[in-house]
């Protein structure tokens, strides 16, 4: 299975501090007592984001995740969905794409337009569900399913 970006590092800057755990998966931000539902990976407005397997994509807009693209594809003979989002642009909306396709570049869109530049990244969930509600239902650590490297380089 392809990785998102080229370059894959959780952010580590959260509203100007060093926070790197606030960017990853879980319940991770104001103390432990809100849900992050995926990984904030750094990308520079730009940067290519790909498609992790072959499956179907859509994409969208919406005011908390910007413009986001969806694919869906099949990890353990179930569906499950890679969610991008913050997107500056979408290229491969409602249309069958393979693995390492180009689905996008990275932006600042959604809630993540006001952030300063050096905080600028992609946003990137595991859904088991299509529209999970807010909180971490619906959603798993992406990191079963591409595994935890991202996450030994920090303390």
């Amino acid at each position: 299975m392809r990785k998102p970006l080229n370059v894959m590092k959780i952010r580590t800057l959260q509203s100007g501090d060093y926070n790197p755990v606030s960017n990853s998966y879980g319940m991770v931000r104001n103390n432990h007592t809100q849900a992050h539902q995926g990984w904030d990976l750094t990308a520079a407005p730009g940067t290519p984001v790909y498609a992790i397997a072959d499956g179907e994509v859509t994409d969208g807009h919406s005011a908390t995740y910007g413009n986001w693209v969806s694919l869906k594809f099949s990890y353990k003979c179930k569906p499950h969905y890679a969610f991008y989002a913050h997107l500056q642009t979408a290229y491969q909306g409602n249309s069958s794409v393979r693995e390492g396709a180009l689905l996008g570049f990275t932006g600042r869109s959604g809630n993540a337009a006001g952030i300063p530049q050096g905080e600028s990244h992609l946003h990137f969930e595991i859904r088991t569900m299509e529209h999970p509600p807010l909180g971490l239902t619906g959603r798993m650590d992406p990191g079963q399913v591409l595994g935890y490297e991202l996450y030994q380089s920090y303390p």
